[in-house]
């Protein structure tokens, strides 16, 4: 089955960051470690790397041959994969193409083998950081390195937007809504779900809106 199928159905690690309180300094390298088995995972790329967020800059080759990137393009997906390519006169090992890899999108990764990578560059120090969110389905990853829930990733959510987050086989999610808590009806997310540092999510908006973020960390 296809992954765009896949996606369809299903919807109708360590940091050098630890926590929002940790003072960072400027020109600070960071890291995260992700463990993809054989199967397909989102990843969000929430470093700095010069010159831009590539495959082969992002990952190079540490994942296996036969990889795939898909990273959204809001209708469907631009696809990169590692692997041997006939280029006159010889073979050459590399990644098909150079999707954009941005900070605050997420992307799937889709390995042959369990395998491990680290995701590394310049942590953003931006005071914050705006991307655009469009009505429907979007892949995005919080644009610091760090872990969060649902609540401070900085969204202003209408109401019915939704988060997924994939675990591997299937989805949890969470949606933005009113709900009966006696005696009161209360408007919140319904599930607390944490976004881990370097994983990406889909996020469903009602609506077009700007997602800016405020640097959840003391910079020196």
């Amino acid at each position: 089955m296809e992954l765009k199928n896949k996606i369809v159905i299903g919807l109708c690690c360590l940091a050098s960051i630890a926590s929002a309180q940790e003072v960072v300094t400027l020109g600070t390298f960071g890291f995260v470690k992700n463990a993809h088995t054989n199967t397909y995972h989102i990843s969000g790329m929430q470093f700095d790397n010069s010159p831009s967020n590539t495959p082969e800059i992002v990952y190079g080759d540490s994942l296996p041959l036969g990889s795939k990137i898909y990273a959204w393009n809001g209708s469907g997906y631009d696809i990169s994969e590692y692997n041997e390519f006939w280029e006159p006169p010889n073979i050459v090992t590399k990644w098909s193409s150079d999707p954009e890899l941005g900070n605050g999108e997420g992307y799937w990764v889709e390995v042959p083998v369990s395998t491990n990578t680290v995701l590394s560059g310049d942590v953003p120090m931006d005071d914050a950081i705006t991307n655009s969110i469009v009505a429907g389905f979007q892949i995005c990853s919080y644009p610091y390195p760090v872990d969060r829930v649902v609540t401070n990733l900085g969204f202003t959510p209408a109401l019915g937007d939704k988060i997924y987050v994939w675990n591997g086989s299937t989805y949890t999610f969470s949606e933005y809504n009113e709900f009966w808590e006696p005696p009161n009806v209360v408007t919140k997310w319904n599930n607390v779900l944490t976004i881990t540092a370097g994983v990406g999510f889909w996020y469903e908006s009602s609506a077009n809106t700007n997602w800016i973020v405020e640097r959840p960390f003391v910079a020196n």
